[in-house]
């Protein structure tokens, strides 16, 4: 390496419990890589898995990164590589005095379309929530099922409050085989987007899934492990990518051109969500809602990102991505030592 790196560990408190199919979150935890150079700049990578989902929990990702910056070899893949991939890329772009969508794509978006995300287990409380998204300008609401028997009826309470807005589903692996093609079939008639991950098993699963039901499907979690290049011809609809655990991002602009491509964050931090924000402004072709609207979600955040207006998100002014935790990271010095 000819530039220093650093780790700094945080930790935010989430404003409300987030509860998937996975369990409950109240913290997200994580690691900020630092690489500086000769003058001074500074780019900013984020790695922060997510418990209960694939891949290397925080521990081995720590270890792993920091393994990198003493010299050794750059991970492979996951929350670590994506880390130092996007480190990297934020320091090449601040060095050219441009954004990091300008510095993946001369075609880039000064701003980027973005669902709501709905997790409200009590479907009159989820409807009041879409009915407040779609108040606010979002034209494409997100809601987490698979955790509720009424999952049915919570849909059907969305649609009848947002009769025009883009519905996705995300049920993170919840269901066996037989039972997400029967919830599926049902759930037809409220013209869903598309579902994420009804079941287990990876993208042949997924595809035999497809075959038995009318409802396009978008791969997540079982996204981990597979070869980046095997990606474009896996048989799904729709590729849901979170730059935080895949890295690569210039090859996603690539990637994007031939596959129908979902940007979104394990609920990370600003500098993740600024790093996948600017990504998703890079990407050629229609635009599909990103999934990066959650910054709301924290008491506190490790830097400032634009609010979201009218359902979109605007890039951060400035070079690189636009986000930088140093203050963050000095009040978190200075409680400590206090």
């Amino acid at each position: 390496m000819n530039h220093a790196a650093t780790l700094h560990e945080f930790s935010l408190q989430l404003a409300e419990p987030l509860t998937t199919a996975k369990g409950v979150a109240t913290h997200r935890t994580g690691i900020l890589l630092c690489l500086a150079d000769e003058e001074g700049r500074r780019g900013w990578g984020e790695a922060s898995p997510l418990p209960g989902w694939p891949g290397p929990d925080l521990a081995e990702v720590t270890k792993a990164l920091g393994e990198w910056t003493r010299g050794g070899p750059k991970p492979v893949r996951g929350a670590a590589a994506a880390a130092i991939d996007g480190a990297q890329l934020d320091l090449a772009s601040r060095r050219r005095g441009v954004s990091l969508a300008e510095h993946l794509s001369r075609d880039f978006r000064d701003s980027v379309s973005v669902n709501a995300l709905l997790d409200q287990i009590d479907p009159e409380q989820l409807a009041e929530a879409a009915q407040t998204a779609v108040s606010r300008g979002f034209s494409t609401l997100k809601i987490k099922v698979g955790t509720s028997p009424h999952d049915l009826d919570r849909v059907a309470q969305v649609r009848t409050v947002a009769p025009d807005a883009q519905i996705r589903l995300d049920a993170n692996q919840a269901w066996a085989f037989d039972d997400a093609v029967e919830f599926c079939r049902k759930a037809e008639r409220f013209e869903i987007e598309f579902i994420e991950e009804p079941v287990a098993g990876g993208g042949e699963v997924l595809a035999e899934l497809g075959t038995k039901i009318g409802i396009r499907l978008a791969a997540d979690e079982s996204l981990e492990g597979i070869e980046f290049d095997d990606l474009a011809v896996l048989r799904v609809d729709v590729l849901i990518i979170k730059p935080s655990t895949i890295g690569r991002h210039e090859r996603l602009v690539e990637l994007a051109a031939k596959r129908p491509v979902v940007v979104t964050s394990f609920i990370d931090s600003a500098i993740g969500v600024a790093t996948a924000l600017q990504v998703a402004a890079a990407l050629p072709g229609p635009q599909l809602a990103a999934g990066l609207a959650t910054s709301k979600r924290f008491m506190s955040d490790v830097a400032s990102l634009p609010e979201v207006r009218g359902g979109r998100l605007a890039l951060p002014e400035g070079p690189g991505i636009g986000a930088d935790p140093t203050a963050f990271l000095r009040d978190v010095a200075s409680s400590n030592l206090s």
